[in-house]
C-alpha cells in the first residue's frame, strides 16, 4: 500500500449531514461536511481518550467526540472542550491530522500523504463523467485481494480470452496483439487488437458485431486511485467505457467504485442489463484474483514470468516499483501490525511538513527508499 497518492473514500452521496467512519490503507478516518457543505476528512481518533469520531455528530463545522464531546475543525484543530469552559485555548499540538479532499466524478477523494500541492500527483480524468452523450451507471464491489492485484488485472487484456466469455474465447487468444504502448510516472495506456466472440444475448446485440470483427481496446492505468479504465470499442458507433477507482481498505481487501459508461441504448430501461453484465464481470474476475498467490504483487518480476503480452503491464509494475524504491512511500505493513491493538498510527498529513510542532500520535512506518529520489512530476497525461 502506498502513501502520497489520491485515493476515493466514499461516494459524495453517501456523506451527508452525519460523520461517515471509513477505512482506507489500514487505518481508519472520518468524513464530515460543513454547514456550506464541504466535505473533510480527519483521521478517526479523539486525542483525548481515543474515541471514534465516526461515531459521533457534527456542530458549529466540527465533528464532534461521542465520548466527552471534543470538537475538532475541518483542518484537525482542536476547537472546543466542553470541560474545559469557553475560554480554553488548546495548545498548538492538540490536533489530529487532516487530509486534502476534491470531489470529483460524484465520488470524495482524499490525499492520504504529506506532500505539498505542487508535488502531487493529480486525480485521474474521466471526461465520459457529465457528458450528455454517454450513459453512466455506478457500482461497487470488494475484493479480498490487494489493490495492485486488482488494477493489473483490470488492465490485462491477455486474461479476457479465459475469464469473460462475454469478451475473448480461448481459440483466439493468439490472435490479440498490443498495438501501442505509452507511460509516464503515474499514467500509461495502451491500445489493443482483440478478437472477442459474437453477441448472442439477444437480436440487437446479435447486431453489434459479427462474428470473428476485430474490436479496438484501451486500457490505462492510473496510480493516483489505483484507477483501472478500459474503453471498448464494440463497434465504430458504440463504445463502452469502465473507470474504476480501487482503494486498498487494507493490506488483503480493496474497495472498488465502478463507473460504466455506454454510448449508445442510453435509455434507463436497459440499465439494468448492463448492471448486471458489469457485476458479472467483477465476480468473473474476483475469483481468479482472489485465488492468486502471493496475495501481494511482487515489487519485481525476479519471481513471475512474464511475455510478450505482459509488456503493458509492465509499465504499471515499474511506476509502482519507483514509488517504493526512489520514493519511500510503501507502508512497511509488517511492522504496522505490530501496533494493533498497542498504539495508534496515522498516515501523515501534509501539515506534519508544513507546521513547525510535535504531534501525539505518530505516523505509519514506511519501506525505506533504495535510491535518491527523484525531483519533480511529470503531470500530464
Amino acid at each position: 500500500m502506498l502513501i502520497n497518492l489520491w485515493y476515493v473514500a466514499e461516494w459524495s452521496k453517501s456523506v451527508g449531514n452525519e460523520p461517515v467512519r471509513v477505512k482506507m490503507l489500514g487505518q481508519n478516518f472520518v468524513l464530515f461536511r460543513d454547514t456550506e457543505g464541504k466535505a473533510h476528512c480527519l483521521s478517526d481518533v479523539c486525542l483525548h481518550r481515543g474515541g471514534s469520531l465516526g461515531g459521533g455528530w457534527t456542530k458549529d463545522n466540527c465533528v464532534v467526540c461521542p465520548y466527552h464531546g471534543w470538537r475538532y475543525s475541518g483542518d484537525g484543530k482542536v476547537a472546543y472542550v466542553p470541560s474545559e469552559g469557553d475560554d480554553f485555548k488548546a495548545p498548538k499540538r492538540a490536533r489530529i491530522d487532516s487530509y486534502p479532499v476534491e470531489e470529483r466524478y460524484g465520488m470524495i477523494w482524499v490525499f492520504l500523504g504529506d506532500l505539498p500541492e505542487e508535488e502531487r500527483f493529480p486525480i485521474p480524468p474521466c471526461d465520459e463523467f457529465g457528458d450528455a452523450a454517454w450513459r453512466m451507471l455506478s457500482s461497487e464491489f470488494t475484493w479480498k485481494a490487494e489493490a495492485a492485484r486488482v488494477v493489473e488485472n483490470g488492465i490485462d487484456i491477455a486474461h479476457a480470452s479465459f475469464v469473460h466469455p462475454m469478451f475473448g474465447k480461448p481459440e483466439s487468444a493468439q490472435e490479440n496483439h498490443i498495438l501501442e504502448v505509452d507511460s509516464g510516472e503515474w499514467w500509461g495506456r495502451s491500445k489493443n487488437m482483440q478478437y472477442p466472440p459474437k453477441f448472442k444475448e439477444n437480436w440487437y446485440r446479435k447486431r453489434m458485431r459479427k462474428e470473428g470483427q476485430p474490436t479496438n481496446t484501451h486500457p490505462c492505468w492510473y496510480l493516483p486511485g489505483m484507477v483501472a479504465r478500459i474503453r471498448i470499442d464494440i463497434n465504430k458507433s458504440m463504445a463502452i467505457v469502465m473507470f474504476d477507482a480501487n482503494t486498498p481498505v487494507d493490506e488483503h481487501t480493496t474497495r472498488t467504485f465502478a463507473l460504466q459508461f455506454r454510448s449508445f441504448l442510453k435509455f434507463r430501461i436497459f440499465d439494468a442489463g448492463s448492471l448486471k453484465r458489469l457485476n458479472r464481470i467483477l465476480e468473473e474476475d474476483a475469483t481468479i484474483v482472489e485465488a492468486a498467490a502471493p496475495n501481494y504483487l511482487p515489487d519485481a518480476l525476479a519471481n513471475e514470468m512474464s511475455v510478450t503480452d505482459d509488456k503493458f503491464m509492465r509499465t504499471f509494475r515499474a511506476a509502482r516499483r519507483k514509488c517504493i524504491e526512489e520514493r519511500g512511500w510503501k507502508i512497511d505493513v509488517a511492522e504496522a501490525n505490530k501496533a494493533k491493538g498497542v498504539k495508534v498510527l496515522n498516515i501523515p498529513s501534509p501539515a506534519r511538513r508544513s507546521e513547525d510542532m510535535s504531534w501525539i500520535i505518530d505516523t505509519v512506518p514506511l519501506v525505506p527508499a533504495r535510491k535518491s529520489a527523484v525531483a519533480g512530476h511529470k503531470k500530464s497525461a
